[in-house]
């Protein structure tokens, strides 16, 4: 057998289930949760794949008063699908449906006075539908729409609020669009592929209801644009390296009700700055049916100090391991990954009012791929 036969085979396991566990702390970069990987779009013929993960994060810390906050990060599910078809010999279509962004934050109220009883939660879907042309044999252009609908809630409670203490915002279900362009080169000799991604950024008029101000009022929040560069390249006839870098704008995701905002001369309920994560790793063939991966996942360290009591780590550090089988049409593709959070502390103010030491989360996951051809 060749050496990019053998390399492009590999592909799915090392690509697919690495990018998925790329995000599975979602307190680091963002609140991102998945990696947005195209690489059902590259599959060979008609191709389905269900994938999903649950995250348990071991996130608790101490207050100013010597008090711990409990748990503050519970566990999570994420799930997705993707269809990949050929319309003949030089396009291609795909439809996606994803959860790309989540937070769940809830600080325990028998825990501590400062933080207790504050929560977050942001929920995210988006349907993503994709048209691939190959213009040669080595180069092709990607495009397309994303409807994305988005809801979410924040509670803020304990004495490190003051007049704010008690605060509820609830931000019923927002739906807009926007899109996607891309350009990939392969050279399927050697198993290689370059393929970058830019994501619009998507505005949302948020109806928002709030425990400040009578009635409802509109909030203006963008998820953020963002870049990913996709790279991988056989090494032997055996083995795949891979890789991922993508960079988000989250400095643009603001969150500013209207009675919030008049209460603390226009501040937002978030702090998020511009993120750039990185994997790198290393399929291997096992035999006729069995492949293996490894990959590791960095996020830098934010800069800024404290940060919101919403976001209690600071980057992060990920370690994940799969198998895949394949028995047919079949691929089953199992993995764990271990992701470890950098301390941070978090204020109201801007003293910092508690201490995150290190943290970490561990998730297991799964995809199932089926191949019509």
């Amino acid at each position: 057998m060749s050496p990019s036969v053998n390399a492009l085979r590999m592909k799915p396991a090392g690509m697919a289930c690495a990018a998925l566990a790329l995000s599975t702390c979602a307190l680091a970069g963002g609140v991102d949760r998945t990696s947005h990987s195209l690489s059902p779009l590259f599959e060979k013929g008609a191709h389905l794949s269900i994938e999903a993960y649950a995250s348990r994060p071991q996130i608790q810390g101490s207050d100013a008063w010597g008090q711990s906050t409990g748990q503050v990060a519970p566990r999570f599910a994420q799930w997705g699908f993707a269809y990949k078809q050929d319309v003949d010999a030089r396009n291609s279509v795909l439809v996606m449906l994803t959860r790309p962004y989540g937070l769940d934050i809830d600080y325990d109220r028998q825990s501590s006075r400062l933080f207790g009883g504050t929560q977050a939660r942001i929920s995210t879907y988006e349907l993503m539908g994709a048209l691939r042309h190959r213009w040669t044999e080595r180069w092709a252009v990607h495009g397309g729409l994303r409807v994305q609908r988005s809801e979410g809630h924040v509670a803020l409670n304990g004495l490190a609020f003051g007049p704010l203490n008690g605060y509820r915002v609830d931000f019923t279900p927002s739906t807009r669009p926007g899109y996607l362009l891309g350009l990939s080169y392969e050279r399927p000799e050697i198993g290689l592929r370059i393929a970058g991604t830019y994501y619009s950024a998507i505005k949302h008029h948020v109806t928002t209801r709030e425990t400040l101000r009578a009635g409802t009022t509109t909030t203006d929040s963008n998820s953020p644009q963002s870049f990913t560069l996709d790279l991988q390249t056989g090494l032997t006839p055996s083995t795949l390296v891979f890789g991922q870098i993508r960079w988000s704008q989250w400095s643009q995701f603001q969150l500013s009700p209207q009675a919030f905002a008049a209460a603390t001369q226009g501040r937002s309920l978030t702090d998020l700055e511009d993120a750039t994560t990185y994997t790198l790793g290393l399929a291997q063939k096992l035999g006729q049916q069995w492949s293996g991966f490894v990959a590791l996942g960095y996020d830098p360290q934010s800069g800024k100090t404290p940060l919101s009591p919403l976001r209690p780590s600071s980057g992060r550090v990920g370690y994940t391991l799969g198998l895949s089988y394949q028995h047919e049409r079949v691929k089953i593709t199992p993995w764990i990954s271990y992701q470890r959070l950098g301390a941070t502390d978090v204020s109201s103010t801007r003293t910092p009012m508690a201490h995150f030491g290190q943290s970490s989360a561990t998730a297991v996951g799964v995809k199932l791929g089926y191949s019509f051809e």
